[in-house]
């Protein structure tokens, strides 16, 4: 019996050390199995080309930072460009008022003076014959030839200094129009640089579109490859298990959507700045300036109309949920009526009271509700009428 059982536990020694054998090649082999070659070199070759591509994107997103910050720069510079205009504008105005006032001052003094003169020349030296003669003294005599001379010297050292005044004011007037003139070409030469960042922008908006769209198909790729490699792998498993007599196999805004402006755009907060257009009034908006013709949209479902006056010139307003945008000075219509968040609405212009300025987007954010401490803008204004500064609005999605 002893001999029988010695026996009996040397096989089933055996057998265990036998399995534990096989598990351990399974285990070696399992875990250096070869997948298809085809996956593998195809899987590398995504990996590698998604890192570029994720690598172009990261730098194109740089670029259009710096971009941006320089395209919103610019912007703040035009801003306060139009502002320093309207203001020269302004001074030049009440500037004429004034020369006018002094016009009309001096020719009343010359036509007193003339007709003294006439007066004088009328009656000879009788007049002053009778200034002496009607004197009942030498002293009163002296008094009488005195304050004749001063009424004659007093109105004309008045309508010197009126003369004076008048070449001053004049002189004041032309140096306001050489600086509005200065202003304007500034104005021009800084429209012209936004012109070509924004184009820059687009172009590399439209550049960092392709390469997202490619990352998102090599993500697509590496995705499908990687999963093919799992099931290469586990078949393969399974297949040496059978093999070597293993059992089984693998386990079975924000408020905005979008930025109104579809394309390169720069901006900056000028909500508050002084405005004269049809009367002073502070800007009750952020200024959006792109190419001619790019396309406005919707930030926001809702309903979009046709909202054309004297100052915005072609405007429309798109209501939404939260309260409406109104976009102003802009070229031509696009889709109106119900609309989704980023339907082009409209077309960058200069419309309106913005014909001669540089092209733009005029947008005001009006909400239902207005906030309990609203955005306060770089000019000190947190409402207008029932605007509010859309700016912070426009750093989320711009």
């Amino acid at each position: 019996m002893r001999v029988a059982s010695r026996a009996s536990l040397g096989r089933r020694s055996r057998r265990r050390l036998a399995s534990a054998a096989t598990a351990v090649v399974l285990f070696a082999l399992c875990t250096s199995l070869p997948v298809h070659a085809d996956t593998a070199s195809e899987l590398a070759a995504a990996k590698k080309r998604l890192s570029a591509l994720e690598n172009e994107v990261e730098s194109a997103l740089a670029q259009k930072d710096s971009l941006q910050e320089q395209a919103n720069a610019l912007a703040k510079e035009i801003s306060d460009v139009e502002t320093q205009i309207a203001l020269t504008q302004r001074k030049i105005e009440l500037t004429e008022k004034a020369l006018e006032k002094a016009r009309t001052r001096l020719l009343y003094l010359q036509n007193r003076l003339n007709l003294r003169a006439r007066d004088a020349y009328i009656k000879g030296p009788g007049g002053i014959f009778e200034v002496v003669l009607g004197s009942s003294s030498f002293a009163d005599m002296q008094q009488r030839l005195a304050l004749y001379d001063a009424v004659q010297q007093n109105d004309a050292d008045l309508a010197n200094q009126v003369e004076e005044q008048r070449v001053k004011l004049a002189l004041k007037k032309a140096d306001l129009h050489a600086l509005e003139e200065d202003l304007v070409s500034q104005r021009a030469a800084l429209v012209d640089r936004q012109q070509a960042l924004t184009e820059k922008l687009t172009a590399l908006n439209n550049v960092i579109s392709s390469l997202d769209e490619k990352k998102r198909e090599a993500q697509a790729l590496v995705k499908e490859l990687t999963a093919r490699k799992a099931r290469e792998e586990a078949a393969a498993a399974a297949r040496l298990a059978g093999s070597i007599g293993g059992g089984g196999g693998p386990a079975s805004g924000g408020v905005f959507q979008y930025c109104p402006v579809r394309g390169g755009v720069g901006y900056s907060d000028d909500f508050g700045a002084p405005r004269y257009g049809g009367g002073y009034h502070p800007h009750a908006g952020n200024d959006m300036f792109a190419a001619y013709g790019t396309p406005v949209v919707a930030p926001f479902s809702g309903y979009a109309y046709n909202s054309a006056n004297g100052l915005g010139g072609n405007a429309v307003i798109v209501r939404g949920g939260a309260g409406y945008v109104y976009n102003a000075h802009l070229s031509s219509y696009g889709t109106l009526g119900n609309v989704s968040a980023g339907t082009v609405v409209g077309y960058v212009g200069n419309t309106g009271d913005a014909q001669g300025t540089p092209y733009h987007d005029h947008f005001e954010w009006h909400p239902y509700s207005i906030p309990s401490n609203p955005y306060r803008s770089a000019y000190g204004y947190t409402v207008i009428g029932s605007a509010i500064d859309p700016y912070p609005y426009l750093n989320a999605v711009c």
